[in-house]
């Protein structure tokens, strides 16, 4: 326990918005007794020797411990998250590398750091998620389990915003928060830059205010986050000694294209259905119903679901859901002509499901080469609940069908961060709905995947450059012991889980079949973007990587229940690790248990 004078009155609190991003459970870890040499106290870190000289402490305050408290219903729907409680720690804000960049906008890289008073001698690095620029609340919020956080845990924890700010750099005639694809720098941090800088400064400011520095750090991140942890093991391997990585936007430039590849095929049916707005383009969210939406799930279950030996709503043999399984149980719910006025409740007009078709492939150049990868068929795209059909596949791929404006993520995520981000040079965009939606619905494909490789600015980078993670050889991270764990939905829309196989199998070529020394791949059927879909994404997996790495017991199959907004509230699967899959093995009941993880 670190000397309790070293701790007084908290100030004031601050109020700080953010998006934690989405990682995964451990028990808190007892704290290591030691005497600190020569701490430096919370209020004085500002004198602390700091390996950047531009670094500057903006505030550092003791926190008193605060309970946890229930959160406000979500407007949606879905079960309220829980505030977490927070131990008593010393928190800290800075930046570095202030400087002035592209059309005249300020930029620095931001940190925020939260030092436990039991603290457990290790450290977390919260990945981003989105566009980032914000700053984070460090607490290392861990997904599938409400109100846990790595703080709690005894970790400290760090956050950042990644270079740039929603707040400042926010151009509304430049793609809004997107505006930091403007300059050279701002990308390169995003992509990953920023991730040793920041990670340095933070276990500087460990060993002045502990006496010490930290026995193991951590990086945990989903979607962008995941990205980040990647780059984390790949360009910084000496700063970090093992990873979780979530469902990894890392071939983030390409995966852009393909939502653009998606909304123009989604386009392509609403427009022929009439389905359009008052600015004279396609509704995408128009395009399928939640009706239409589960027809289709249905007929994918039709074709897969008993491939795992178990009828139950969920393909746990995705691998072996293949196209050519699903295509004929389309056909079966097709509506016999192809006009607009042929469809009803019970069918999918053919425009529809070659639009599905047409996603599902993925996006491809003119002459047929693949741009970022094809998706698994998976129940996920839309699932019956307490609350109606589950909207996280459709959110990202359409949008909301009651909107009448188009509202998808694809709009108002991806066509900014495409246009600014991934091309190269950047496009300007206006920020609005109208404008997003024009570029999205008729951007050239080829161009962009052109663009998207284009060297550009003063640090002579393309988007892949600076964005793509996908180095196979980890040797500089695993010679020192390094540990991955990665998980992904298998009904995830933004980044195809198939990508993550793809690359999981290519470390594994390098290796020569032995990449399990030091990584482990866990899919979760119907689960959609970091959660959600008729999935059981309750589980605890960081328990199982620290394990891992501190203890040598190499992870297995991981028990993970169904949250309350699931077709089966409290049902419990096995996470197995790839390339197995759950088998039954006992009675018919709803428990893991009941299930063996088996090589198909």
């Amino acid at each position: 326990m670190q000397h309790l004078e070293r701790f007084g009155l908290a100030g004031a609190a601050w109020i700080l918005t953010t998006v934690a991003a989405p990682i995964v459970a451990t028990p808190a870890v007892a704290a290591t007794a030691t005497t600190p040499s020569n701490p430096i106290a919370c209020p004085d870190l500002a004198r602390a020797a700091l390996p950047d000289p531009s670094t500057v402490i903006t505030a550092a305050a003791l926190r008193e411990a605060t309970p946890a408290a229930p959160a406000p219903a979500a407007s949606d729907g879905r079960p309220p998250m829980p505030v977490a409680a927070m131990p008593a720690h010393c928190e800290i804000l800075g930046q570095l590398q202030q400087r002035t960049g592209a059309n005249g906008q300020p930029y620095a890289i931001r940190f925020h750091l939260r030092l436990p008073r039991e603290w457990n001698g290790r450290f977390v690095f919260q990945g981003g998620g989105g566009t980032n620029g914000m700053v984070g609340d460090a607490q290392g919020a861990l997904f599938g389990q409400p109100g846990v956080t790595a703080l709690n845990g005894g970790y400290a924890v760090i956050s950042s915003d990644s270079g740039h700010d929603n707040a400042v750099n926010n151009d509304p005639r430049r793609q809004g928060i997107a505006t930091f694809g403007h300059d050279a720098i701002a990308r390169h941090n995003y992509g990953g830059g920023f991730i040793g800088p920041v990670v340095r400064t933070g276990k500087a400011l460990i060993r002045a205010f502990y006496g010490r520095a930290t026995t193991y750090t951590y990086f945990v991140g989903g979607s962008k986050g995941g990205q980040e942890a990647m780059m984390a093991v790949q360009r910084f391997p000496r700063d970090f000694d093992a990873a979780l990585i979530g469902y990894p936007g890392f071939h983030l430039a390409h995966a852009s294209i393909a939502q653009l590849w998606d909304g123009q095929a989604f386009a392509a049916v609403a427009k022929a259905r009439g389905e359009v707005g008052n600015d004279g383009l396609p509704l995408i969210n128009r395009a399928m119903s939640d009706a239409d939406i589960v027809l289709a799930q249905q007929a994918i279950l039709s074709a897969c679901d008993g491939l795992d030996g178990t009828r139950d709503g969920m393909i746990e043999a995705f691998p072996a859901c293949t196209t050519a399984r699903v295509v004929p149980a389309l056909a079966h719910v097709t509506c016999p002509g192809g006009r607009p006025a042929d469809k009803t409740a019970q069918c999918l007009l053919p425009m529809q499901v070659a639009a599905l078709r047409k996603v599902f492939g993925g996006a491809r150049t003119r002459d047929g080469r693949a741009i970022y990868s094809d998706w698994a068929w998976d129940a996920g795209i839309g699932a019956a609940t307490a609350a109606g059909v589950s909207q996280g596949w459709r959110m990202w791929k359409m949008g909301d069908y009651a909107a009448t404006a188009n509202n998808g993520a694809l709009i108002r995520l991806g066509a900014p961060s495409n246009s600014a981000v991934f091309r190269s040079p950047p496009l300007e965009v206006a920020a609005d709905v109208t404008s997003l939606s024009r570029y999205a619905l008729t951007a050239d494909i080829d161009q962009a995947f052109a663009d998207a490789h284009q060297k550009w600015g003063e640090l002579g980078e393309s988007a892949a450059d600076f964005m793509h993670a996908d180095a196979t050889d980890l040797s500089a991270f695993t010679r020192r012991g390094g540990k991955i764990i990665l998980f992904h939905g298998v009904s995830d829309p933004v980044f195809s889980i198939l990508d993550s196989l793809r690359w999981l199998k290519a470390v594994d070529r390098r290796e020569r079949g032995r990449a399990g020394r030091f990584i482990r791949f866990y899919a979760v059927p119907g689960m959609n973007h970091g959660g959600g879909g008729p999935a059981t994404t309750r589980f605890d997996i960081f328990a199982q990587l620290v394990a891992w790495r501190e203890r040598g017991r190499a992870p297995g199959a991981i028990t993970a229940t169904a949250g309350p907004d699931t077709p089966w509230p409290g049902r419990s699967r096995l996470l197995c690790p790839y390339p197995q899959q759950p088998r039954r093995i006992g009675p018919d009941r709803e428990e893991a248990g009941s299930f063996r993880c088996k090589v198909p």
